[in-house]
């Protein structure tokens, strides 16, 4: 049996979390959550996950923050989509090299993507 490609979901939003959680679960991942950049920093160190999904604005650290340790941890591997609904964010994404999702989400836009970088 094959495992699971697991998913590291970070949004302060517990709404967010839970949809994403739910429909990635339907679709075939394992699905871990974090409410904060921080823990979500300390969940990829301990296990590090095939995908993150990352919102952009979070109170504690921006998403943007959250690709830059990860690199610096040795985690650049990691493939990162940070989710917003800015122009900012997805300029900030296209800087840092990682994918952006615009929020609210396109249900089949969103699995395309996962799918296809947990692939890759």
């Amino acid at each position: 049996m094959t495992e699971r490609p697991q998913i590291l979901i970070v949004d302060d939003d517990e709404d967010t979390r839970t949809v994403l959680q739910d429909l990635l679960e339907l679709n075939g991942f394992n699905v871990r959550t974090s409410p904060n950049a921080r823990g979500a920093l300390e969940a990829a160190r301990t296990a590090p996950p095939a995908l993150m999904l990352v919102d952009y604005l979070m109170p504690d650290a921006d998403g943007a923050w959250v690709v830059r340790e990860l690199r610096a941890a040795g985690l650049g591997g990691v493939p990162v989509v940070l989710t917003t609904g800015s122009n900012e964010g997805r300029e900030q994404a296209e800087r840092l090299g990682v994918r952006s999702m615009e929020k609210p989400f396109d249900v089949n836009r969103l699995l395309d993507l996962v799918r296809s970088l947990v692939e890759a």
